[in-house]
């Protein structure tokens, strides 16, 4: 474990705060030279307590929250699910809990026919080694407003998951915009 230091803290505070703030900014709310900040905030990311990285207001995009709680068959099964759904592009969050549910996922869908399709068709609910699931739409998002979504590049007729969305009558049927890793997706991400 990283132990932080009262300045680490106050560096941080800053740029959870706007992220974007220069090193000269930095350095002179801390009291400290541009080049000794960059030096402390370099330490901080490549030692792994710090990652910069752009997250989106979801709101504002028009996207909903999911959590889906998952009881998985086993180690074996876990370990696979864990791949596969860390590969989907609408996985915000994926995490294993000690508890009956063993594995919960934060998913973001671009409406209520995505929504629904996450929770029937395509979803996590039929995946081979999943016993059980429930699923909790989130109403508001109140902290924190933005969030890591993984925008992604379109390869191929195949999700990450394996599954086909050409093939799917939902999105066939103009019900679903299909994956947004998938060649064809009609979606806004």
């Amino acid at each position: 474990m990283t132990p932080l230091d009262a300045v680490d803290r106050r560096l941080l505070a800053y740029l959870m705060d706007d992220g974007r703030l220069s090193l000269s900014k930095l350095g002179r709310a801390l009291g400290m030279s541009h080049v000794a900040v960059g030096k402390r905030l370099e330490r901080l990311v490549k030692g792994g307590v710090v990652r910069v990285q752009a997250n989106l207001g979801l709101k504002r995009l028009g996207l909903r929250l999911v959590a889906v709680l998952m009881e998985v068959d086993g180690v074996e099964a876990l370990e696979r699910l864990k791949h596969v759904f860390s590969e989907c592009p609408r996985m915000l969050m994926l995490a294993t809990l000690i508890a009956g549910f063993n594995l919960l996922g934060l998913m973001v869908a671009e409406g209520d026919d995505v929504l629904e399709s996450i929770t029937t068709c395509c979803a996590v609910r039929d995946y081979p080694g999943i016993k059980r699931t429930e699923v909790y739409l989130i109403g508001e998002l109140v902290k924190p407003g933005y969030l890591p979504l993984r925008l992604a590049e379109r390869r191929g007729g195949r999700a990450p998951c394996g599954r086909e969305c050409r093939l799917c009558s939902r999105f066939k049927g103009g019900r679903c915009p299909g994956c947004p890793a998938v060649e064809g997706y009609r979606g806004p991400l």
